[in-house]
């Protein structure tokens, strides 16, 4: 009876530890805050790609990986629809982390996304070029860059956009995910698909 009643408390203690050990792992929260509904683009269809083209997949840079040690490099997606409305959406890679926000983007300008590429509607491709979070002294530091290809009919226009944010650290990992979140939606507003409609897209 002794012998079972050590390995069962072994074994209690040993799942407590692991659970714990996973739980202290540190996380990257980004929050994406999103825009108000718009009606400019309403009934015009696109098919959306995000391809992912960074020359190294760390999104964690040498400075913040002293703090982000044993970053699995999942990110939590945070989605803000008004100052007290938050859901949390999933957790995701860089790529799927950008599809998820720039289809919401893109749904609340009205827009209807297809599938799958088709002839007669315009076609938009997301590049991620840098997805950077650091700490290379008493600030974090973050950088995007991605392209954007938009084509119809054989025209195309391409924009390059970049966002970059620096925060000082006070607390944990508190200004690291504000700094991230900021640069993120400020980032993804940036594109203007409507001028981009407009440009190359007949009416």
């Amino acid at each position: 009876m002794r012998t079972l009643s050590f390995s069962g408390k072994f074994l209690a203690f040993l799942v407590l530890g692991l659970s714990v050990a996973c739980a202290i792992l540190p996380r990257l929260d980004v929050t994406y805050k999103s825009l108000p509904k718009a009606s400019a683009l309403e009934g015009k269809e696109l098919y959306f790609k995000v391809i992912d083209e960074r020359p190294t997949r760390d999104t964690i840079g040498p400075g913040a990986k002293r703090v982000f040690k044993d970053f699995a490099g999942n990110i939590t997606l945070i989605v803000e629809t008004g100052p007290e409305e938050r859901l949390t959406a999933g957790m995701y890679g860089v790529r799927e982390l950008f599809e998820n926000a720039f289809t919401r983007y893109l749904e609340n300008m009205g827009l209807k996304l297809a599938p799958e590429p088709k002839g007669g509607i315009p076609r938009l491709e997301v590049a991620i070029h840098d997805f950077t979070l650091d700490l290379p002294g008493s600030s974090w530091t973050a950088r995007i860059v991605y392209k954007a290809e938009f084509s119809h009919d054989g025209k195309a226009l391409i924009r390059q956009y970049q966002g970059e944010g620096e925060k000082l650290r006070i607390s944990g990992l508190i200004q690291a995910h504000q700094v991230m979140s900021e640069t993120f939606s400020d980032t993804i507003h940036q594109l203007d698909v409507r001028k981009m409609f407009s440009a190359l897209v007949k009416r």
